[in-house]
């Protein structure tokens, strides 16, 4: 049932992006309704805006007691970085939709080819995209339904817990931890709280797993059409012996110089739009994973404990996620000018090794997705960030 779902979510116009690309458009991410439609949209999705607002107003309410400082703290974190996704990508919106017919139409090019090593390539990074899609939608969905499930299996399969409720001894064990203008521990607003919570929880949950795979298949392309520029280096002087006429090369040449600076021009674009979110989001993660690992350590009941080890664990595998695909296009980026020095170079003449040697310079120019202006998104700063988190876990441990 799960993979003929996956699969109707092909699109033979969008052979890569098809399933990214649909759940951007049901969630009216690419603003595509009309003036009073997209008005309504924005609108709907700032719900996320009000909630935050309503956990930090909590959050001054229970100042004065760290365990529930924290536990807010580590969902109002994620929230802001969730709103702040979804503010951004419809507030540039023109220019996601330039990254996503970019990445369309670069991607059509290169499955009409002939080349065996090509097709290859595009084989591959089409089935890892998928798989990435596909295992992070699960493991969103996982997080959010232990998240909304957890704190009401106590008050539903314990008699005890439920008489502790009503007596007032014990809080009502809501989702989230917000100020609501009314009694939320009390009959029936507190299922009104639940199903408020729960609803923001789903939407919160759909808008991540739309931007971040979006996110993600953007750089596994971009590191598959890096791997392509370099096999089509490797064929610029000719193949087998034969080498290719002054006026075929100048042509490969400037096909090779055009694809490069495309390359080049939306890699940019697309970090500019990326960047600033995830400055964010390194600086709220890493006061999650210390917050959440805290919480870890100190739980008394098995629910708690799951709760942490769900968030700590979707935390690390998102960062890493991000990092791993951003560092392996640096790589790739820093290789593909290895092409022209695999190619036959050395059976050409002295007017195309020039011209061979000037397309290996303009190559030299590489691509690194960043944080801010601070950080590179690598993987030796996932390793920094984990050790800066548990350093404020220490310090809290103190």
């Amino acid at each position: 049932m799960l993979k003929r779902f996956f699969n109707s979510l092909e699109d033979p116009d969008r052979p890569l992006l098809g399933p990214n690309y649909w759940i951007l458009k049901k969630l009216g991410l690419l603003l595509h309704f009309g003036k009073l439609g997209n008005i309504f949209t924005i609108l709907i999705h700032n719900m996320g805006l009000l909630f935050v607002s309503t956990q930090y107003v909590d959050l001054y309410l229970i100042r004065s007691d760290l365990d529930l400082v924290l536990q807010n703290l580590k969902i109002s974190m994620l929230s802001v970085v969730c709103v702040l996704k979804v503010n951004t990508f419809l507030l540039w919106c023109s220019k996601w939709k330039e990254v996503i017919n970019y990445v369309t139409e670069a991607d059509k090019y290169e499955r009409n080819t002939d080349n065996p090593d090509n097709v290859q390539i595009v084989k591959k990074y089409t089935k890892y995209c998928r798989r990435i899609t596909y295992n992070y939608w699960i493991l969103v969905f996982t997080t959010a339904f232990i998240t909304v499930v957890t704190p009401l299996l106590q008050y539903a399969y314990s008699s005890t817990f439920r008489e502790s409720v009503k007596n007032g001894t014990e809080a009502f064990p809501h989702i989230f931890s917000s100020w609501v203008p009314i009694n939320k521990n009390d009959f029936p607003f507190n299922w009104v709280t639940v199903a408020w919570h729960t609803y923001i929880c789903v939407q919160g949950a759909l808008v991540v797993m739309a931007y971040d795979t979006n996110v993600m298949v953007t750089m596994v392309f971009i590191g598959g059409k890096l791997d392509l520029l370099r096999e089509r280096c490797k064929l610029m002087v000719g193949v087998n012996g034969v080498t290719t006429s002054n006026v075929d090369l100048a042509e490969k040449l400037r096909e090779l110089h055009k694809t490069h600076v495309l390359i080049l021009r939306y890699s940019r674009l697309f970090n500019s739009l990326l960047s600033p979110v995830m400055f964010f989001y390194m600086v709220m993660c890493t006061l999650m994973l210390c917050s959440s690992a805290y919480q870890l350590t100190s739980a008394t009941s098995t629910a708690q404990k799951l709760i942490m080890a769900e968030y700590i664990t979707f935390g690390v595998a998102q960062l890493f996620i991000f990092c791993w695909l951003s560092d392996d296009v640096l790589t790739k980026s820093e290789k593909v000018m290895l092409g022209p020095y695999e190619s036959q170079w050395w059976l050409a003449d002295s007017k195309q090794r020039r011209s061979v040697f000037l397309m290996a310079g303009q190559l030299r120019i590489i691509q690194v997705f960043t944080a801010g202006p601070f950080a590179n998104l690598t993987l030796p700063t996932f390793i920094h960030i984990l050790k800066a988190a548990y350093s404020y876990y220490t310090l809290l441990k103190k």
